[in-house]
């Protein structure tokens, strides 16, 4: 059985993903991410990915397979990822790999979701919203 469910944004955005997980993630929720973030990256475009993870229970081993056979869309598909959730271990954990990814993570306590929202739809590029936030710089690749 699923526990991710596919949400919609507060405002129409064909680049956002969003979705809350309620329990153990497992491999199929991993696929239906994959399907929902391929339509954009076939575009050319970067997704906007929200994942509430209050709820979050871990994951099943089905996952990392998952995630090691599109690891490599899933590491260019993203240019913002907003992490809902009340673990102390997330933010930690965001905040460790945040500077080694490609992509803005950044944590929010589920009190915050207007302000991941916000943040999620600030601006459409890495770039523009990195002029804002001189945090999430990103050092530009050669």
């Amino acid at each position: 059985m699923s526990s991710m469910r596919f949400i919609e944004p507060p405002q129409p955005n064909d680049r956002v993903v969003a979705a809350e997980i309620d329990g153990r993630l497992a491999a199929e929720d991993m696929e239906a991410l994959v399907q929902r973030l391929q339509p954009i990256v076939d575009r050319g475009e970067k997704a906007l990915l929200y994942v509430d993870m209050e709820k979050y229970e871990g994951y099943d081993l089905g996952v990392i397979a998952e995630k090691l056979k599109n690891i490599g869309m899933l590491w260019k598909a993203l240019d913002k990822y907003a992490v809902v959730g009340d673990k102390r271990w997330m933010e930690i954990w965001i905040k460790i790999v945040d500077p080694l990814s490609p992509q803005q993570i950044k944590h929010f306590y589920p009190d915050k979701t207007d302000e991941a929202w916000a943040w999620l739809l600030a601006s459409e590029t890495s770039e523009d919203n990195a002029e804002q936030d001189p945090a999430t710089q990103r050092q530009p690749t050669g």
